[in-house]
């Protein structure tokens, strides 16, 4: 069946720039208080009830800033049962940030209750897409609103697979009515690994179904077949991306974006001026009157 996309209620505005809150920059932004559209927080910082100098930060600052929840951890396309402690979770901090939307990503990460430290791509295969789409109509009842789906960073492609990952997702999204969170960096990078055109990718993408961005960078290592790019969120985002971004503004819109560093993170004030980028691109978009 395929359902018809319906705007999240009562969220953020869409031209809005962000940053994502993890330890290494918790410190600083707690002190500091910069002016930002909002911070993006892991549920997953949230499940231990302890305290300690790490989570009194972030819930103060996330009674001080607008929030979005991103998730690493529901391993959607895993076998074992969804965790529904953690989605409980997850609902009670919709509740309690009304503005608030919450993504994970289109992957596995989770074997027999064993999570690994990464995100790992899935067999793009019609059986997996009907398995993919239960499984997401199940987080979003337990939510109570869509999910927003991240495209993953990946490094290999499996034979079994028939579909391209942007089909994957433009049906998985049509199907259970979720949305894309569309990370621009791992785009690019996949597209340069696998020798595939970045605009072109982008501009398969449903164009009713895109409601936010997200940008890093990668780090660029050699390898024996050659360079790859490895979505590391250690360095400032490439110029190509930036590129690519204004394109993914005229296309799909001014959705809010987020700015990812969470490795050798820099000093906070360096870090602002890639978000004050983000807010560049933004208002050129919307000061412009054919703006989507």
């Amino acid at each position: 069946m395929i359902r018809t996309l319906s705007p999240l209620p009562t969220r953020l505005p869409r031209a809005t720039a962000g940053l994502n809150l993890c330890h290494e920059n918790a410190e600083a932004l707690w002190r500091e208080r910069p002016p930002l559209d909002f911070l993006q927080v892991h549920p997953e910082h949230l499940l231990a009830e302890v305290g300690g100098t790490y989570r009194d930060q972030l819930d103060d600052l996330r009674r001080a800033y607008p929030i979005t929840l991103h998730g690493f951890g529901l391993s959607l396309g895993s076998c074992a049962p969804l965790d529904h402690d953690y989605l409980a979770l997850v609902r009670r901090l919709l509740q309690e940030h009304p503005e608030a939307v919450f993504s994970d990503h289109v992957s596995w990460s989770s074997l027999s209750h064993h999570h690994f430290h990464d995100l790992l791509p899935l067999v793009l295969s019609e059986e997996t897409l009907d398995y993919m789409v239960e499984r997401v109509e199940q987080v979003q009842e337990a939510i109570g609103q869509p999910l927003l789906l991240e495209n993953i960073s990946s490094y290999t492609r499996y034979r079994q697979s028939t579909l391209g990952e942007v089909d994957f997702i433009n049906a998985l999204t049509a199907r259970s009515g979720a949305f894309v969170l569309l990370d621009l960096n791992n785009l690019w990078a996949n597209a340069i690994n696998f020798g595939d055109d970045p605009e072109t990718e982008l501009l398969s993408y449903r164009r009713d179904s895109v409601r936010g961005f997200h940008l890093a960078g990668c780090t660029r290592e050699q390898g024996d077949a050659g360079d790859v790019y490895i979505d590391y969120h250690g360095e400032a985002v490439h110029e190509p991306v930036w590129e690519l971004y204004r394109t993914a503004l005229r296309a799909f819109g001014p959705w809010p974006t987020l700015l990812e560093w969470e490795n050798n993170v820099p000093p906070l004030q360096r870090t602002l001026q890639e978000v004050g980028r983000i807010r560049s691109c933004l208002d050129a978009l919307t000061a412009m009157p054919s703006t989507p």
